[in-house]
């Protein structure tokens, strides 16, 4: 099965494209529950991959890795999931599903080209460290909840 997204989702992403474009190194792709966030990234992810380029999402919770990694298996986009001990290790990929504990043991992920960030109104400090110590990625974060206390 192909991605086939919805009218209004391609533009979001042309929008987000644009603000890449217009040099927005980090943007937030703000959408209510049910409208698709997670194919969004999915395309987004895979596009970068067609460039011959890295990109990683990263999640909070174990579950979401597994569903995401599921998600892109069953659009038939070959990835790896960096989480310990994930059957689907696989750091040659180009599109990586990481839980965030993993990136923040990494330190560090070379030559990554895109961040995806879910419920980023939850970003996690060495999250942020990591953003801010590598400028040369572009970073978008998902959320239905852009506010928090």
């Amino acid at each position: 099965m192909s991605l086939q997204l919805r009218d209004y989702q391609s533009k979001i992403l042309d929008e987000l494209r644009r603000g890449f474009a217009m040099g927005h190194r980090t943007q937030i792709l703000y959408a209510p529950t049910g409208a698709g966030k997670t194919e969004m990234a999915i395309e987004l992810l895979r596009a970068t991959k067609v460039k011959g380029n890295k990109a990683a999402m990263l999640l909070d919770r174990i579950v979401l890795c597994d569903q995401t990694s599921k998600r892109l298996e069953k659009y038939s986009i070959d990835h790896g999931v960096m989480q310990s001990g994930h059957w689907r290790y696989r750091p040659y990929e180009n599109i990586q599903v990481c839980s965030a504990q993993t990136l923040e043991k990494r330190g560090s992920f070379p030559d990554l080209s895109l961040l995806i960030i879910d419920e980023c109104h939850q970003t996690r400090e060495q999250t942020v460290e990591f953003i801010k110590n590598n400028p040369d990625v572009k970073v978008i974060g998902l959320t239905a909840t852009p506010f928090t206390k």
